[in-house]
């Protein structure tokens, strides 16, 4: 142990000696932990640690698998469950020792300066048990409050909501909440934290019991609760005690067999399948991709951590080769090979510390950066990016491995084999020797590779944003903006709601620098509701498998305002109303997918479990409904005259900025109802820019990981030739005085590094194709293999090694021959 310490204060002897190659290397280092501890907090918030709950890995979701119904949009391979299915698997006591469910639901709040929409859930009475969670105040859902319908209006509240909506009120509980225009009594209040079992949720939540849907739902909604075909809730289950995900997955595929035999018609085709909480928090059917863009973000930084670790152990090789006399003297005097190699190692490992704890300060500042990448509807408060304890072990971790990685070279070169040799030397420049010379070529050979591997994947990134920019949404998404309302929340009746849908539309358009207005149920890249479509003719006894179809309900003038084109028939006209012949305009997807070579206007369709045969009169052009660049989904246009939503958003397009008149048409509207909560206020051009946050932080985070990549590779090879020059001054001397030109010796020094710097990029190639197979997934329009892109950073990185080499070729051309010949 006391030798222990004595390496640690001679280590921090000699960094102290040499300040101006300690401050390079703890830069270098803290640049390279600092940008792997930033990535870090956020795989760790999303992926490692999403949920403040008790023993995560014993909770799941419970997902419908559909085989039977095809699925007309993307990422949703995994369905949610119907309240009747959930009703009956929550009775299977083999598996469960609590199954609750969740249903997310916009609550509108009217206890402050002006009614606010909250995000809300109905849960079931045991969800809080079965998440193992113990209120901060008050007491949560008893067992019989999710059993009487519209009887039980308590809610609770989580921390957030209660520290910044109602002050940290004390007596807060047993205190009422009007929500829906309804009186609920706070019975409780969440730990600090916890938002539910959604990863991305809003940290402002208000639950209430599942039992109060018939209040808070409206129209179809509400009616579709109960209809086991409808998947319209999640479900969150805790396993019993010794009972594994496996074995649990097998009983409940036995019970939904059982359950598709006894109810064929709502449930054939369907399966179940468990998802881990800890998974399924980020999205059931996004996890996956979730994950391998936190595993390449983590790579490209991993990849800049490792050019900085090869930079390192370049430069204390060079040092290694100026402290060989000192080492030949503690070898003299007694010092084992052990001993020496263990000096060189702890001085690196404090190099790697240190490094390490300014990595930490780096990514502290680091997340704010971050958070400017993250769109509004990300807030801060959503994702716990704190320095926790499972980032503080990560960063203490690759501290030590970084510290072992770059000295493992160094300490090997600490055993001196030749005492009297190295004393006689004095630790001159010529005893390097081949051997030496080639660990440092190879080592910049890697980090070329490295670098390529890097700014392949930020030029890829690059071209994807550039891409999805170009992307025709199938409306013109310039002067136009929108609102959200709910009129459920309201609890207004259909013929009420008709006409204030009539007179909002009135109001907009008679607002000055308005052109058009028009009331959709969806926006743009907001998705939207969704029912199994079957032609006339067909139905679900017939074979045919449906189709899972999104749906819109909109006014006349919608495509005017979206300037969305008409391809066939005709739109939506104001006799389009109860009472007539119910009419759809479809995209032209649809029309594909249900009518392949065939004219779609004039055929008719029919919804699951209802009759009624609506008519094709229109065919429009396809849009953006989920995500930009995703392929075309079939979506059907109704008419809201015919089939009514509470739930909906007002389009405006304005002949100039639309910023200007946001103000003004909200207080139009909110005019109509002061009660009313308005929500969502934002341009469609916002909505489409926040479409493409993930590829813009991909590229940009890429493309600043990248250089700095660039920057360190250029250090490199540098640091390796000057090193060479210096190492070869008698060589170069003795050739100059034979008569060698200038141009010749610049050749053989600038083509010296040019070689390392081919075979480093030749070896990047290899390294890139293989990487960015597994990234094809993330990129928009252009191919993961795509040759402009190799090609580019291919000859980005031969030229910035060819400014690197010129500057210590052109020292090499200036040697004076006498006195390089006197340098021995």
């Amino acid at each position: 142990m006391e030798t222990f310490w004595q390496d640690i204060r001679h280590g921090l002897r000699v960094l102290r000696k040499s300040p101006g190659f300690s401050a390079v290397a703890v830069l270098s280092l803290a640049l390279g932990i600092g940008a792997n501890t930033t990535i870090f907090t956020v795989v760790n918030a999303i992926l490692l640690h999403p949920l403040p709950v008790k023993d995560i890995s014993q909770l799941v979701e419970l997902d419908t698998i559909d085989t039977k119904t095809k699925v007309g949009f993307a990422n949703a391979t995994k369905i949610g469950m119907s309240f009747p299915n959930f009703q009956d698997y929550q009775k299977q006591t083999e598996v469960f020792s609590g199954l609750s469910c969740i249903v997310p639901v916009p609550l509108t709040w009217s206890g402050g300066s002006e009614p606010r929409q909250v995000n809300g859930q109905m849960v079931s009475a045991n969800y809080f048990d079965a998440l193992g969670l113990q209120p901060v105040a008050g007491r949560f859902f008893l067992p019989d409050e999710d059993t009487k319908l519209n009887g039980n209006n308590v809610a609770v509240i989580s921390h957030s909501f209660w520290v910044n909506r109602l002050g940290a009120d004390p007596t807060v509980v047993g205190k009422s909440l009007t929500l829906n225009a309804m009186p609920y009594t706070v019975v409780g209040v969440t730990p600090q934290g916890f938002k539910g079992t959604f990863t991305f949720a809003g940290a402002e939540q208000i639950w209430i019991p599942s039992s109060m849907y018939p209040q808070v739902l409206a129209g179809l909604n509400k009616e579709f609760f109960n209809d086991r075909r409808f998947l319209g809730i999640f479900s969150v289950g805790r396993l019993k005690p010794g009972v594994g995900q496996e074995s649990a997955g097998a009983l409940l595929k036995t019970m939904a067999s059982q359950l598709e035999a006894e109810y064929p018609k709502d449930n054939g085709g369907r399966s179940v399948v468990l998802t881990p909480l800890a998974d399924a928090a980020v999205g059931a059917n996004q996890h996956d991709q979730v994950a391998l863009a936190g595993t390449m973000m983590m790579t490209v930084v991993g990849v800049v951590l490792l050019i900085a670790c090869v930079n390192l152990a370049n430069l204390l090789l060079a040092r290694a080769a100026q402290r060989e006399r000192e080492m030949g003297l503690r070898a003299a005097l007694g010092a084992s090979r052990h001993r020496l190699m263990r000096q060189m190692l702890t001085e690196c490992i404090l190099l790697s510390l240190l490094g390490g704890a300014v990595g930490l300060a780096i990514a502290y500042v680091g997340r704010s950066v971050l958070w400017s990448f993250w769109p509004p509807f990300i807030q801060q408060n959503d994702l716990d990016l704190s320095l926790d304890s499972h980032v503080l072990l990560f960063t203490m971790g690759i501290s030590l491995f970084t510290g072992v990685l770059f000295g493992v070279a160094p300490a090997l070169k600490a055993f001196v084999p030749d005492v009297m040799e190295t004393l006689k030397l004095g630790g001159r420049g010529g005893s390097l020797g081949w051997g030496r010379n080639s660990l440092r070529s190879l080592l910049v050979v890697s980090e070329i590779a490295l670098s390529l591997v890097a700014l392949v994947g930020a030029g890829l990134f690059i071209r994807s944003m550039r891409d999805a920019q170009r992307i025709d949404p199938g409306f013109e998404s310039k002067n136009l903006f929108m609102m959200a309302f709910d009129l459920g929340a309201l609890h207004y009746q259909e013929g009420r709601a008709q006409e204030f849908f009539r007179a909002a539309v009135e109001r907009a358009n008679s607002t000055p620098g308005v052109k058009s207005a028009a009331i959709a149920s969806n926006f743009p890249l907001g998705g939207g509701f969704a029912r199994t479509v079957f032609p006339e003719g067909e139905d679900e006894t017939t074979g045919y498998r449906g189709t899972l179809t999104q749906l819109d309900d909109i006014t006349s003038g919608f495509f005017d305002a979206l300037k969305i084109p008409l391809l066939k028939g005709r739109v939506f006209s104001d006799s389009d109303r109860k009472g007539t012949t119910p009419v759809v305009v479809i995209n032209e997807a649809m029309a594909k997918h249900f009518w392949p070579n065939q004219e779609a206007v004039g055929k008719r369709f029919h919804f699951f479990g209802d009759p009624t045969l609506r008519e094709v009169v229109g065919v429009v052009g396809n849009t953006v409904i989920n995500n930009i660049g995703e392929v075309p989904v079939p979506l059907a246009y109704l008419s809201i005259r015919q089939d009514y939503s509470p739930a909906v958003t007002l389009q405006v397009r304005t002949t100039g900025s639309p910023e200007a008149l946001i103000g003004g048409v909200r207080a139009q509207i909110q005019s109509l109802d002061p009660n009313l909560a308005i929500t969502n206020v934002q341009t469609i051009s916002e909505i489409m820019d926040q479409g493409l946050w993930a590829p813009r932080m991909g590229a940009a985070l890429l493309t600043l990981f990248g250089g700095l990549a660039l920057v360190l590779a250029a250090i490199g090879v540098y640091g390796v030739l000057s090193y060479s020059v210096n190492q070869q001054t008698r060589e170069i001397g003795i050739r100059m005085a034979m008569g060698a030109e200038r141009a010749h010796v610049l050749r053989l020094v600038v083509g010296q590094g040019l070689r390392l710097a081919g075979v480093g990029v030749l070896l990047g190639v290899i390294v890139a194709v293989a990487v960015m197979r597994q990234l094809s997934g993330l990129l928009f329009g252009v191919s993961a293999y795509d040759p402009m892109t190799f090609a580019a950073v291919a000859v980005l990185l031969v030229l910035v090694a060819f400014l690197a080499c010129y500057i210590p070729a052109r020292r090499a051309t200036c040697v004076n021959p006498l006195v390089a010949l006197r340098h021995e």
